[in-house]
């Protein structure tokens, strides 16, 4: 019986892959003020483009999350982290009292539930601009603190 065993440069090259992945991923920490209850669940979802900010749609979506909000709240706060590689990132993060994962709003596009986005970027007239909610996770953590917020 002959055992086939892998050569000494394909290895260093698939334990150099893995170290250099594990090493890129950083720590985003969102500390979430004016979260007035506990109902429902916070969802956050990362944009790492211009063109797919805001969408609903899960293949335009960098990451999505979502974090139970019960027994999680202190003081109208809450502290989320999320892992992401080193890049240009944008947050739109909703308050889903439902719990169906979806932004309700009304019939001209007014969020229904609490939102806040990175940078705590506001809108004029609409909602903001990417570019005034982007920021750059690096090689040190980073640590928004946004203000969920109620429009309607």
């Amino acid at each position: 019986m002959t055992v086939k065993i892998a050569s000494l440069p394909a290895i260093c090259l698939l334990a150099t892959t893995l170290v250099a992945g594990a090493a890129s991923a950083q720590n985003l920490t969102i500390s979430l003020s004016g979260v007035k209850s506990e109902q429902g669940q916070l969802v956050v979802r990362v944009y790492d483009n211009k063109k797919h900010w805001l969408s609903d749609k899960a293949d335009e979506i960098f990451k999505q999350q979502s974090f139970p909000l019960q027994g999680q709240v202190k003081d109208a706060s809450v502290q989320l982290s999320l892992e992401l590689p080193a890049g240009d990132y944008a947050i739109s993060l909703f308050q889903d009292l439902d719990n169906n994962s979806e932004l309700k709003s009304n019939w001209i596009g007014i969020p229904k539930e609490p939102v806040a986005t990175s940078n705590n970027a506001k809108g004029s007239m609409g909602p903001p601009d990417y570019k005034d909610a982007l920021f750059q996770l690096a090689d040190q953590p980073v640590v928004q603190q946004l203000k969920l917020t109620a429009i309607d």
